[in-house]
């Protein structure tokens, strides 16, 4: 359709700007509309409170206690937001997220057209991603992940320009200084995925000496220097102890080899990635798959590799980070983000080469699936299994089904058409979702409620208590620190000696615990993200 064309030349040609508004357009309405939300957003919220009121800089606290489980640079990051925004928390929480979001793009981007990839493609890769519906979501959930995948990304694109051009100049420098950054947002994968696929990617080139260069060395030495001053200043916040035991053993090599949550088997990604890839997953089904199973194929990708450019780098990019979160004890949904640019990045240049039959079946697979989930949740979005009720489910179904229906239409159109109407469908359907489904979810997926009930009773006298709840998730709402504890009958005897106090405690436990406390009653019942927890006092 010529009005695609012309619409895509236009955002071909700005593309930052491009990027910036689809965001926007994406995010704007839901800055605050909705609580903050079980069980990160809440202790996350708690932890930047600690950090701007408390002067916890270096080593985050959670309801008054250390937190290691997070480097600080993501929370530095909303501090800048609330001082340099008219926004206070939580909409600057909201505000983290889709900025967050939109350096994602930013770096995808930059990372094609560092490998050189045409404006057609990159702007393509970037189309793919913002009608891939878990990164939407993602860009109004408040956590570090989209800014600590946006630093790897970036980390990549110039390792791959050092490591492939003539003179490395200042780029080796740039790309250990972003893997440094990343680590201090979220943990050491931040450095690790960067160069370990680098150094696979040249190890496969037969070209791994490149690596062994004085920029190399000198770019080392900036990440460690960085990464250094984060260290001691944990050192002279916790002391050397806490370093050792609590975040290198604890946080860093415990979760990566023997986790304490999150356990899963190998195969875990296998059905995570599909799903959190959606609707593009289904271009599997599009794709000559055949020729992976000839030994021609792999002989002649084996004898090419000397030659192996861009994509072959992208390929490894995503396979390596793949295999290596595969062999980790620990498998979460969103650890998968690092490889979303690499593959759209390849999808959107495969789209430009498919004949007519394998693109008419591309966009029959990526509209079918939108109809199809439109009408599941048109038929049963009664009976998902919440304990509220959720407000325009049927008219986000009406959206998803005219929004595959739309990309139907595309299918005998190129493949900007399609992609254009994807991620059109997409920013629509988040209107109903953002306005009217997630904030009618609050009292599921939030503590708020029992939080603010909490707030109200120690404002009596209550003294307030929590035993075996995911710890801080009240916090923030309660505006109040509170005692936690696993064990039953340390609990029973600190809380003999309290005339007033309130509890907070799950469903499962209580009927255990309530042997040992005797004079306590249930006052408050929620179901929160699914666990049932209960408000009990004394007094």
């Amino acid at each position: 359709m010529p009005v695609f064309r012309s619409l895509w030349t236009r955002l071909e040609n700005h593309p930052w700007l491009t990027m910036t508004v689809a965001v926007l357009a994406q995010t704007w309405f839901t800055l605050g509309n909705r609580a903050l939300w079980f069980s990160d957003e809440v202790r996350y919220a708690d932890a930047y409170r600690n950090l701007a009121l408390n002067g916890k800089w270096m080593v985050l606290a959670l309801n008054g206690q250390p937190y290691p489980d997070k480097p600080p640079v993501y929370f530095w990051f909303l501090w800048l937001l609330d001082k340099l925004t008219p926004f206070d928390p939580p909409a600057v929480f909201f505000l983290g997220a889709a900025l967050s979001g939109l350096f994602f793009l930013f770096a995808a981007y930059a990372l094609a057209r560092t490998l050189r990839f045409d404006r057609t493609t990159s702007l393509g890769g970037v189309l793919i991603l913002l009608s891939t519906f878990v990164l939407a979501a993602l860009f109004h959930y408040s956590r570090m992940d989209l800014l600590f995948g946006a630093c790897i990304i970036l980390a990549h694109a110039c390792l791959y320009r050092a490591y492939t051009a003539d003179n490395q100049g200042t780029w080796p420098v740039r790309g250990f200084l972003l893997a440094g950054l990343a680590t201090l947002i979220k943990g050491p994968l931040g450095f690790l995925f960067p160069l370990v696929n680098v150094f696979l990617f040249l190890l496969y080139k037969g070209e791994a000496r490149r690596m062994l260069s004085r920029r190399t060395l000198l770019g080392l030495l900036a990440m460690l220097a960085l990464l250094a001053a984060w260290i001691v200043g944990v050192i002279l916040a916790e002391g050397p102890d806490f370093l050792i035991n609590t975040v290198l053993g604890h946080q860093i090599l415990e979760r990566a080899t023997h986790t304490f949550h999150h356990r899963e088997p190998f195969y875990w990604y296998f059905v995570a990635f599909p799903i959190a890839w959606l609707p593009w997953s289904l271009t599997l089904f599009a794709a000559p798959v055949k020729s992976l199973f000839s030994l021609s194929f792999w002989g002649e990708l084996w004898g090419g590799r000397r030659q192996a450019g861009p994509r072959a780098f992208l390929w490894i990019m995503f396979a390596a980070t793949f295999a290596f979160l595969s062999s980790l004890s620990g498998k979460v949904f969103i650890y998968v983000l690092p490889m979303f640019p690499p593959l759209a990045i390849l999808t959107a240049d495969w789209m430009r080469t498919l004949d007519p039959a394998r693109a008419k079946r591309l966009w029959t697979l990526a509209g079918g699936v939108w109809i199809v989930l439109g009408a599941a949740l048109l038929l049963v979005g009664d009976l998902i299994p919440v304990p509220v009720p959720i407000r325009g489910m049927g008219i986000c179904a009406g959206v998803l089904i005219l929004g595959g229906a739309a990309i139907l239409r595309m299918r005998g159109e190129d493949f900007r058409a399609g992609l254009l109407t994807a991620a059109l469908a997409l920013t629509v359907w988040i209107y109903p979702v953002g306005l009217l489904a997630i904030p009618s979810l609050d009292d599921a997926m939030s503590p708020k409620h029992q939080a603010l009930i909490l707030k109200d009773y120690i404002a009596k006298g209550y003294e307030p208590y929590a035993v075996r709840v995911y710890s801080g998730i009240y916090t923030w709402y309660a505006d109040h620190e509170y005692p936690e504890y696993d064990d039953y009958e340390a609990l029973a005897r600190e809380l003999a000696g309290h005339d007033k106090v309130i509890l907070a405690v799950r469903e499962p436990h209580w009927k255990d615990l309530s042997k040992l406390l005797p004079g306590f009653h249930v006052i408050d019942r929620q179901s929160i993200a699914g666990l049932p927890h209960l408000l009990v006092i004394k007094g």
